[in-house]
């Protein structure tokens, strides 16, 4: 079921928001259903938990932001929302409870997967993050990776950082807003920075909202001000970092320091070559 962490999915909704369970009588709170053409642990479609949305619905699409593991109980479940960072795992916790109480489960997130990798010193999370963040004020340009499906493409795009979130612009008709549009995860890579982050479309770089955006973005890169922003097809794309790791070399030794921005903090793991 980790395989679908982050996929985006379609779902059927037959038990919507205010109907009630046809066994045990309960209300759902949300809406809730399965996956078309999949088979869970008990031989029936994968369910899905849906949350943000307040109406009844009959379907639905969206990113799976967590697997609700069961522990005694074949079948595990999907958490899904419109974007991935709405629900924290006791929001989810709170919001699935309604069903959840019957079972003994656990929440698994797709950071669970990555944090399994920090087994390191712990060191000062704001010290890296001005490190990194001058790094992309000075250099202003970095490469980002997009996909959809099988394809995978990269470029480099002209920067900003507002409030420890990284800005760039691009247009409608470009194949990174398309494939960020099917897949806001995506990658962002500075020197010996590497970014796993999630990104979002933010409208025209005059909206009202992006007026910082305009503001910096107009003073750091003011060809491209000049020559894209006005133009109609333009959108602002904004970036929220979910883990940034640097690999350094000290004393002929090699390295990683990892930002966990969702937990603040950073840690450093040295690189054993003798395995």
């Amino acid at each position: 079921m980790k395989k679908y962490l982050e996929k985006k999915v379609m779902i059927v909704v037959d038990r919507p928001l205010g109907s009630k369970h046809p066994k045990h009588g309960f209300v759902y709170p949300i809406n809730y259903g399965y996956i078309p053409n999949t088979v869970s642990g008990d031989g029936e479609e994968i369910d899905a938990y849906i949350l943000g949305e307040f109406e009844p619905l009959k379907t639905y699409e969206g990113y799976v932001t967590a697997v609700v593991h069961r522990k005694n109980d074949d079948e595990d479940k999907l958490v899904v929302s419109r974007e991935l960072n709405m629900y924290n795992k006791d929001q989810i916790r709170a919001l699935i409870e309604f069903q959840e109480r019957f079972f003994k489960s656990e929440i698994v997130m797709y950071e669970d997967e990555i944090e399994k990798d920090i087994e390191c010193e712990e060191i000062k999370f704001d010290e890296l993050k001005i490190e990194f963040e001058k790094l992309i004020k000075i250099k202003k340009y970095m490469v980002l990776a997009t996909s959809k499906d099988n394809r995978v493409t990269a470029r480099s795009v002209s920067c900003i950082v507002i409030n420890s979130k990284i800005y760039f612009q691009t247009d409608k008709t470009f194949l990174k807003y398309k494939q960020i549009k099917s897949n806001p995860n995506v990658a962002l890579c500075i020197d010996n920075f590497q970014v796993e982050g999630y990104a979002k479309i933010k409208g025209h770089p005059f909206e009202i909202e992006n007026k910082n955006f305009i503001e910096v973005f107009k003073k750091v890169h003011n060809g491209s001000f000049n020559t894209y922003s006005h133009m109609e097809n333009e959108v602002v794309i904004e970036v929220e970092p979910k883990f940034v790791t640097a690999w350094k070399y000290e004393n002929g030794k090699a390295f990683k320091e990892i930002l966990d921005f969702k937990n603040r903090k950073a840690y450093r793991k040295y690189y054993d070559n003798s395995k």
